[in-house]
């Protein structure tokens, strides 16, 4: 057996082992989503998501459905509408519902998961951005 060989082995091993604080340090690194308090504006971009503070729910902005909003600059005899969709998570009883909420008056603008009322409060021009509001 080469001595060399055994002692590179075991010192890699022991390296990894301890790397970072071992694998309850990778647990510990699993990346949240930032809180939101409830009451606030939060700005959210397409796969972005956040977890409301003091309750078991996380929203996840997953993209914009349809815009027929007026464009800048152009004349329109109807406003339009944005729609999004969203995906509410309640992590801890592992349910989960997909939504679309509306700047307009075709659909509606907010709803309510895990005793929790998600509003939609606007859509950037472009639908890269979006601001919900948690009450």
């Amino acid at each position: 057996m080469d001595l060399k060989k055994l002692a590179l082995g075991i010192g890699t091993a022991a390296a990894l082992a301890g790397c970072a604080g071992g694998p309850a340090a990778l647990a510990q690194t699993t990346s949240r989503p930032p809180a939101a308090e409830p009451g606030g504006n939060v700005a959210l971009a397409p796969g972005q998501e956040v977890q409301v503070a003091g309750r078991d729910l996380t929203v996840r902005y997953r993209q914009l459905v349809s815009d027929s909003r007026c464009k800048p600059g152009r004349q329109c005899f109807v406003a339009g509408e944005a729609v999004v969709a969203l995906v509410l998570t309640e992590p801890g009883r592992g349910e989960h519902t997909s939504v679309q909420l509306h700047t307009g008056r075709q659909g509606p603008d907010s709803t309510t998961f895990a005793g929790t009322t998600v509003k939609l409060a606007a859509v950037d021009g472009s639908g890269n951005r979006i601001l919900v509001r948690f009450s």
